[in-house]
């Protein structure tokens, strides 16, 4: 009987609370509820030293609270409860049940700030270590389906290129237009100071095929589709998926890790040119507003954009693409087991494919000063 049917069935439900010591028994009465019992508490725990007995039968409510108080009170003398009524016995029951039941383990004492800062390192240095045994494994299953090239899945393949190039196109031609439209808006107002608005084409150009073009595809990239391979490898790993291919002998970075970073070097030169023809048209249409023709556009183009500079920005993203998904596999294969696993995997996919692309063009960056490229 649950503690809302006790109170329904007994019609002192508001009686006070109350106990009596008469020799070696302490006598419970009244109410004692959640309300009631914190009144005698203290009081009822001092008389309850030496009690033998426990009566409870003119106790006319008992929830969990009073429960407690009566256990505690019985408890330094190994005291017996008598008198209780079917529902105050059964609340009495469960609430010793819910005592004896073993305890949460404590939380440990926190580290010292010296102990925080070694556990940092060595969780720092774990990861290291897994990610390059993740690259060194993925270098040696690519060299190997080289050699065996029906060991990859090419229907996977195909529909990795669809999700991550395809479905990708309409967001990456807005994404490109909006930003055409906005650097040739802000370039305009420090050109037209000194006369060189007809230099925010080759300005704007240059910006977008070199560096803004390659990086902001790699950023859809990450959010799209690194994303979505750590969640979906996340869940797999998640629910064993992962374990069961390695029992069966599937080793799963072939069937589940080159596909998608194959598809990714695929599919970002392609991003990539596409972010930057959207973002010359949404250049030419503000130059055309602002009265400049779009033959001059087009010609101050040819005459700035080489094909060096092009070929330059479309490489490195090839190399975004495959960073980008490998973070992505890595982050769902390594994913924990509990219920935030796959949340956490997505989330470490994206920041770090960011964070990545960004210091992979760093160092392109200085590679392309050092060859002036």
């Amino acid at each position: 009987m649950s503690e809302a049917a006790v109170r329904e069935a007994t019609p002192l439900a508001t009686a006070e609370a109350r106990f009596e010591r008469e020799g070696d028994l302490l006598r419970f009465g009244g109410a004692l509820t959640t309300r009631q019992a914190p009144r005698i508490w203290a009081a009822a725990l001092r008389a309850a030293k030496g009690a033998r007995r426990i009566d409870l039968a003119s106790v006319t409510v008992l929830d969990t609270t009073g429960a407690t108080l009566v256990l505690h009170a019985a408890a330094p003398e190994d005291a017996v409860v008598e008198g209780a009524s079917a529902p105050v016995a059964a609340v009495l029951e469960r609430a010793r049940a819910a005592l004896s039941a073993p305890r949460p383990r404590a939380a440990p004492p926190p580290l010292p700030v010296v102990g925080r800062v070694g556990a940092w390192g060595v969780a720092g240095l774990r990861r290291a270590r897994a990610g390059i045994g993740f690259l060194g494994e993925t270098a040696a299953m690519a060299a190997a389906v080289l050699g065996h090239p029906r060991r990859l899945r090419f229907a996977d393949l195909l529909r990795h290129l669809d999700e991550a190039g395809l479905r990708a196109f309409p967001l990456t031609v807005l994404l490109g237009t909006l930003i055409g439209v906005i650097l040739a808006f802000q370039s305009s107002i420090p050109m037209r100071m000194f006369g060189a608005e007809i230099y925010i084409p080759p300005l704007v150009g240059i910006s977008l095929i070199r560096e803004l073009g390659p990086l902001i595809a790699a950023v859809i990239l990450s959010g799209r589709t690194g994303s979505a391979f750590a969640a979906e490898l996340g869940t797999m790993t998640v629910n064993e998926e992962v374990d069961a291919l390695r029992i069966m002998g599937v080793e799963p970075v072939a069937m589940l890790v080159l596909p998608r970073l194959l598809a990714a070097a695929l599919v970002m030169p392609v991003l990539t040119l596409l972010m930057n023809l959207s973002g010359l048209l949404g250049m030419t249409a503000v130059m055309y507003g602002l009265g400049f023709p779009t033959p001059l556009v087009v010609t101050q183009l040819e005459q700035w954009l080489t094909l060096g500079s092009l070929l330059g920005g479309l490489g490195k993203s090839v190399f975004f693409g495959i960073v980008i998904a490998g973070i992505g596999c890595r982050a769902g294969l390594l994913a924990g087991r509990g219920p935030r696993a796959v949340g956490d995997a997505a989330t470490s996919a994206v920041v770090g494919g960011i964070v990545s692309t960004v210091v992979l063009d760093g160092l392109f960056a200085i590679l392309f000063f050092r060859l002036n490229w």
